[in-house]
């Protein structure tokens, strides 16, 4: 139901009939078509089949050259994972519809979703601090702007949480080693894009969340020089005009280049990957979308207050996906939070190259990549097909050889998950330089070690890397179940497990042959479990050969941590069955969908609401104090001191001095000299507050008056040439907030 089953089988463009298997893959009866005596009409004879390999000697454990072990650190955070993953299976009934293997095409959705959504919203906004957020309270005024609103912020969110869900898996699939760098250091800065996305969306509507957003963005501007005080006097240079309208221009303009650098991040993201899913199944699509307008209809994103100059803001909703730093803004603890984050941030991004493959003792570095036997390769393009990053490409051939192709590998790009192993049906690819009927002799030896424990019978499993490191850890040496043994072979993807190898199995002795696979979408190496599955189902080359469509080759697509239920004595399926116990998909109702979709429903309502969490940003309510000279020159000229004489621009509360400016006498010739700003937070109550210029001469008074201040006021003094009497500042005595 979640993906499309193909009806011929994938060759690349070119490659010649007699080099492969060509013929058309029809719905066949197992039983009634399928005899032994019955020729495989599509089957390409090669020099060295998996059914005839030989050449090494049978060695336990021969393959470890091949294995990469998991880091401890990160089979902890997968069994964490599992951990929560396991009920949400129980409570679908399905693994198809476990949201948590579908992260990486539901990012991809939702960040389509805001991009239209915020197309729509740009044709309503205006630009300036009264018109922006008026703008933003005429959308709520109608149905169909505030409903559009409401899924842009909640697909914001939910994007960022599915970013980092995502993140987390490929944190503990451990694919951020070799060539899947450039993915995870990518989505890493994706993951950081969003977030600056999200604080200048907040900071567009001007409200007193706004006024915080640009106090934390004024606070983290102060130890880079003047960039504090010149941008404190823009905002105060444009306050209650018509040129408010160009920071809020630059705010958006923040705002659509971020969501721009997303998407080309994500390009990039999917650069070296075959077959990118660029969007999750229509099921998918379908549910998402009503989930998403559902939640929008009955929980409008809403607005705060609008920002206001003369008072701090008493109190804010926020939301700690975008926000998270709101709680300490202007506390001691925030440069240890951002000090966390930046160390946090470099310790992800140094992963590739900090955190080493780990190898067998007996083995050494570095992980072996793929390698082609050019003199078995017959071009029939099947490896280069399977690869899903691109580590094998097709050229044509120039050896004498009576094929047109030959693949050659890209070790650079190759990940080490062996699938082109199991595309092989020649033989002709290995990892490394280990000679590829190893595969066979490991499993030769592995049957015989079995048989010995228990004569009865043995039962052969294919399991990956995954499920070795979990579930299936307590029997990798093996283990007996009703007078059965049970010998299992650990491969770096069940992909790697060629068809043929398993009819060779059947055929040395084993009773049953099993392909312990991961659940759909959740491969490690994104298609293995696919390529196993459509190779068992006959629907992929190499497939399961005709007449064994029926034998006794079972599949189970289980988590890691259910592994047991492999090893667990069961009854073979009747052989009319058999072909169908391998299908990875299982049948979906409408029970399985609507649990699945009410657990979305119920993710998001409880984002809705912690993402709207009320805060008292200054619980104690001070006063604040500014002294803002937004063009000092004028006051500079009054003033008439001498050019080369430095000034000192001083604030002074109840006489005492309580903060100090040098100004450099070559502030004094420019036009535009660099504004002057000083600011105190006070304890309610009056105050006698000076500002004076001094420097060769008489100190030169600005402000000179006694205020009481209530609390969350804000006050700023300014100076204007023309005040008279007590009148002071160019709108005598300005109040504004930030």
């Amino acid at each position: 139901m979640l993906r499309k089953k193909p009806t011929d089988p994938e060759l690349l463009p070119g490659a010649a009939e007699s080099d492969c298997q060509t013929a058309a893959l029809p719905e066949i009866d197992p039983v009634t078509e399928f005899s032994p005596d019955e020729e495989e009409e599509d089957e390409h004879p090669h020099e060295v089949s998996w059914e005839s390999a030989t050449g090494a000697t049978a060695v336990a454990h021969s393959l470890d050259s091949w294995r990469t072990l998991r880091h401890r650190w990160t089979a902890v955070l997968e069994k964490i994972a599992l951990a929560l993953e396991s009920p949400v299976n129980r409570l679908i009934g399905n693994t198809q519809l476990n949201p948590f293997y579908q992260t990486g095409p539901i990012a991809t959705f939702l960040l389509g979703v805001v991009g239209l959504t915020g197309l729509y919203l740009f044709f309503f906004f205006q630009y300036g601090f009264d018109a922006s957020y008026n703008a933003v309270a005429n959308m709520e005024g109608q149905a169909i702007a505030r409903l559009i609103r409401a899924v842009h912020r909640y697909a914001s969110g939910a994007l960022v949480i599915t970013t980092l869900l995502h993140a987390y898996r490929t944190l503990f699939m451990e694919r951020f080693r070799g060539p899947r760098w450039l993915a995870w250091v990518t989505g890493l800065g994706m993951t950081a894009l969003l977030w600056l996305a999200g604080i200048t969306g907040y900071w567009l509507i001007w409200d007193v969340r706004a006024q915080l957003i640009t106090d934390g963005f004024i606070n983290f501007l102060r130890p880079f020089g003047a960039l504090a005080p010149r941008l404190t006097a823009y905002l105060v240079s444009v306050e209650g005009s018509s040129a408010s309208w160009l920071p809020l221009l630059l705010i958006f303009a923040a705002h659509l280049l971020l969501f721009l650098l997303v998407a080309g991040f994500f390009w990039l993201h999917i650069l070296r990957l075959k077959r990118p899913r660029w969007y999750p199944d229509l099921l998918w699509v379908g549910g998402l979308s009503a989930v998403l307008l559902l939640v929008s209809l009955f929980f409008p994103a809403g607005m705060l207050s609008q920002a206001d100059p003369t008072r701090l803001p008493e109190w804010v909703t926020f939301d700690p996906i975008f926000l998270f730093y709101l709680p300490l803004l202007g506390t001691n603890l925030a440069p240890f939070l951002w000090g966390g984050l930046l160390l946090a941030t470099a310790v992800f991004t140094a992963l590739p190259w900090a955190s080493k493959a780990k190898r067998p003792s007996a083995v050494p570095l570095p992980p072996p990549k793929v390698n082609i036997i050019h003199e078995r390769c017959t071009g029939c393009t099947k490896c280069a097909l399977d690869c899903p990053y691109g580590a094998i490409e097709m050229v044509e051939r120039h050896d004498g050889k009576p094929h047109k192709y030959i693949a050659l590998a890209n070790p650079d790009l190759c990940v080490g998950c062996g699938i082109c192993v199991g595309s092989c049906d020649g033989v002709a690819v290995t990892l490394g330089q280990t000679p590829p009927e190893l595969l066979w002799e490991t499993v030769a030896a592995k049957l015989a070690l079995a048989n010995a424990k228990a004569p009865e019978g043995v039962k052969l499993i294919f399991t990956c890397e995954r499920h070795a490191a979990h579930g299936a850890q307590p029997y990798l040496d093996g283990t007996t179940q009703n007078g059965l043994a049970v010998a299992l072979v650990t491969l770096p993807c069940v992909g790697a497990a060629p068809p043929d190898l398993m009819v060779r199995a059947l055929n040395a002795g084993a009773a049953e042959v099993q392909v312990v696979g991961c659940p759909p979408a959740d491969c490690a190496n994104r298609e293995g479990n696919l390529w196993a599955e459509q190779r068992l189902l006959r629907e992929r080359l190499p497939r399961l050969k005709r007449e064994y469509a029926a034998a006794p080759i079972t599949a189970l697509w289980l988590p890691p941590n259910k592994f047991a239920q492999a090893v667990k004595p069961a009854p073979l399926p009747p052989p009319e069955e058999r072909l169908a116990q391998r299908r990875m998909a299982q049948p979906v109702t409408w029970g399985n969908v609507a649990v699945a979709f009410a657990l979305l429903a119920l993710v998001m309502l409880a984002q809705v609401l912690l993402t709207d969490l009320p805060l008292r940003p200054y619980a104690d309510r001070p006063a604040v104090l500014q002294a803002v000279l937004a063009d000092p020159a004028l006051a500079y000229e009054r003033y008439g001191l001498a050019t080369a004489v430095p000034l000192q621009f001083t604030l002074f509360l109840d006489g005492a001095p309580v903060a100090t400016q040098p100004i450099p006498a070559a502030q004094l010739n420019r036009i535009h000299p660099d504004p002057l700003v000083a600011e105190q937070r006070l304890t309610p109550g009056s105050y006698h507050v000076t500002l004076t210029l001094s420097g060769g001469a008489a100190p030169f008074t600005l402000f000179d008056r006694t205020v009481t201040l209530a609390p969350g006021e804000v006050l700023r003094a300014g100076y204007d040439p023309g005040r008279t009497g007590n009148c002071y500042g160019s709108t005598c005595l300005k109040r504004m907030g930030r």
